[in-house]
């Protein structure tokens, strides 16, 4: 076997343990991170970068109404996410650090899958998690998970401002990040 190739078994293993479920912290999934180096594999045909990204309209956790097009001419992160998820948590200081960086410039939505709002809302305040945040709940909403055919945990899907798909991340990956300061800096 080549070493990208084994790489990227390693990365798909480390992807299912914080898999497209609710799922709770235990010790099936506190094992080690997938590779960072690894190419993160592309999401199925539809959400690709050049593709026009779909739109949603959804209320925030706050009440708002949202749409990706209230974002429009700024770059948007749509950051797919749980409490549940040892990665996705893992990856919150680096996010507020290019948040607080580029939010004149680009938005984040975070999109909460799985979590109780109970446990959330004092989660994202504890955390100074100051920008938009969604839970998709599914009920009567679109299921954003689906509509970006989200296939592990975290994914962010990076929007440029005209709506087209840049690229889908899936891990906590440098990839992502130096893609920012590429596009924001």
């Amino acid at each position: 076997m080549n070493k990208k190739f084994m790489i990227l078994c390693l990365l798909a293993a480390g992807l299912q343990s914080c898999g497209t479920d609710k799922q709770k912290n235990t010790a099936e999934n506190e094992a080690e991170a997938p590779a960072q180096e690894a190419e993160a594999p592309k999401t199925e045909e539809g959400i690709v970068a050049g593709a026009q990204a779909p739109d949603f309209s959804y209320k925030t956790i706050n009440g708002k109404d949202v749409s990706l097009k209230t974002f429009e001419g700024k770059y948007v992160v749509l950051d797919f996410w749980g409490i549940w998820c040892k990665w996705c948590v893992k990856g919150i200081p680096e996010m507020k650090k290019y948040y607080d960086q580029y939010k004149e410039k680009m938005e984040i939505v975070s999109i909460d899958h799985g979590d109780e709002m109970d446990k959330l809302m004092p989660f994202i305040q504890e955390n100074d998690m100051n920008w938009t945040h969604i839970m998709n709940d599914a009920k009567g909403n679109t299921d954003l998970c689906k509509l970006y055919q989200v296939q592990g945990f975290p994914t962010k899907v990076l929007i440029d401002p005209q709506g087209k798909i840049v690229e889908v991340y899936v891990g906590e990956v440098p990839e992502f990040y130096q893609k920012l300061d590429e596009l924001l800096k």
